[in-house]
């Protein structure tokens, strides 16, 4: 497989980088500084700006997501690199206490750790990830997501069962 890297100086990537969001969907918000392209997605449209990010504007490398807990809801940030200095931070919010949202696995490959990471540490689940099972955690018994501002430290509770 040939990569061919994004052309253009710095300026002109970022640039056309955002009118590519822009005129393919509809974003909630969008902005760029710096060596940064900023955009906000409704959780339902993250595949479709992820596939446009990747085929068509060529941006080949995911970095990492993450994950914030807001009590209520979480923030989904995905960090894209263009291989030449450019960001794309693409960042959406899943309302509700049982989070799902659609893998990206088949646009990124580099997902499939992250999305099952974010699975283990918070219970974000993936809809269609081709292995979506814990990391860090146990399999058996333990149903617990150590991230979750809600997840209570107690050894007799959290271990009970498992010695």
């Amino acid at each position: 497989m040939a990569v061919t890297l994004p052309e253009g100086n710095l300026e002109t990537r970022l640039s056309r980088y955002l009118d590519g969001f822009n005129n393919r969907h509809g974003l909630e918000e969008s902005s760029a500084e710096g060596n940064l392209v900023l955009i906000v997605v409704k959780p339902q449209d993250l595949p479709a700006v992820l596939a446009t990010a990747r085929e068509t504007l060529g941006i080949l490398h995911l970095s990492f997501i993450t994950v914030v807990d807001r009590q209520g809801s979480f923030e989904l940030t995905y960090e894209l690199l263009d291989l030449r200095g450019a960001q794309v931070r693409v960042k959406t919010t899943l309302e509700g206490e049982e989070p799902v949202i659609d893998t990206v696995t088949g646009i990124y490959p580099t997902a499939n750790w992250h999305e099952r990471e974010a699975y283990d540490m918070f219970g974000v689940a993936f809809k269609g990830h081709p292995d979506l099972r814990r990391l860090y955690m146990w399999q058996d018994h333990f149903d617990h997501h150590p991230l979750l501002k809600s997840f209570e430290i107690s050894t007799k509770r959290t271990f009970e069962g498992l010695r």
